[in-house]
């Protein structure tokens, strides 16, 4: 089995990304290589969240960070349902509106 540090890993980042590195390469390292296999598959599907999560859980301190990740989450969810409920009747009330004018001016012009 195949293990680097964290030094092997700044070693070969380009200097963009050594702070990024710095950060959340101790996470990376910790991981087994079917954890980090299993991340890069979160990744590559688009599942950015759930990556970030499992990069934060090895983290010291993540998993708390994580539980406010999933409640802010939740609660901004509930949010855009209530927004998406309030956006569909403003729709259906303009289109009411805009069928009782189309109805007064096809009347107007004798149609």
């Amino acid at each position: 089995m195949m293990t680097f540090t964290l030094e092997d890993l700044l070693a070969k980042t380009p200097d963009e990304f050594k702070p990024l590195v710095a950060e959340y390469g101790p996470a990376l390292v910790k991981m087994t290589a079917d954890e980090f296999a299993a991340w890069i598959k979160l990744l590559i599907d688009g599942k950015t969240p759930a990556a970030w999560a499992a990069i934060m859980a090895k983290l010291d301190g993540g998993a708390a960070v994580v539980d406010t990740w999933q409640s802010l989450d939740t609660a901004w969810a509930k949010e855009n349902d209530a927004n998406k409920a309030r956006i569909e009747l403003q729709k259906a009330a303009a289109m009411a509106v805009l069928k009782i004018l189309l109805g007064i001016v096809l009347a107007a012009v004798g149609l």
